[in-house]
């Protein structure tokens, strides 16, 4: 099947869930998106930087793009920037790797071939395992949803962070929880473990972090 079929079953799903109609069969259109043997397509924002947007950081040289904040002020949308032959680049540079994780995460690198391993956490306490490259799930659902991170540990061996989906008509999330060895973050096609929950009213993300701070 197409990508383009896949991008009309997802904005169906949105309506779907929006209509609080089955949230087994919704989690189930996602599984199977995921799943689907389709080509990466590379697909990224568009790169536009105001000056008004740029703002210094601790690190010479480096600029943090500002965006906006999503339920609470450690998950945004912000991502990093240096000058690179004259241009604002985004950051994928081993000398900052909490920068070139945020960036990943919201797909603001364009050569990304890492590979996720997710548990996709479903409704009724199913939790199949997904292998797929990290590119793919931005294809298929970030062109319909804002992206928002937040890089919640990172020492020399470890970095984890939460990446959150949001689409806002509908009023729904899906919620990724990553960790990756830090010291292979630059290697190519390098893993990525995590938890990914599809689905979740956007009225619960302050409860689930709350949680999660217990």
């Amino acid at each position: 099947m197409t990508r383009i079929f896949y991008i009309f079953i997802l904005m169906v799903l949105a309506v779907s869930v929006k209509a609080q109609t089955d949230k087994a069969e919704a989690d189930q259109i996602i599984y199977e998106m995921l799943t689907s043997e389709t080509q990466t397509e590379n697909w990224h924002p568009g790169l536009i930087i105001l000056s008004s947007q740029l703002k210094e950081t601790v690190e010479k040289g480096v600029f943090v793009v500002s965006g906006d904040s999503f339920q609470i002020k450690s998950l945004r949308s912000d991502f990093y920037v240096y000058k690179k032959d004259d241009l604002w680049t985004p950051i994928n540079d081993r000398s900052y790797p909490m920068e070139t994780m945020v960036n990943l995460l919201l797909n603001r690198i364009n050569d990304n071939q890492h590979v996720l391993e997710i548990r996709h956490h479903q409704y009724g306490g199913k939790n199949p395992s997904i292998s797929l490259p990290m590119q793919n799930l931005f294809d298929l659902l970030a062109r319909n949803t804002e992206l928002y991170c937040s890089v919640t540990f990172i020492d020399k061996h470890e970095i984890r962070a939460i990446l959150v989906f949001h689409q806002q008509k509908m009023n729904f999330i899906h919620m990724l929880e990553l960790k990756a060895d830090t010291r292979k973050l630059f290697d190519p096609k390098s893993t990525f473990y995590g938890d990914f929950y599809t689905n979740i009213p956007q009225n619960n993300v302050k409860d689930i972090f709350r949680e999660k701070k217990k």
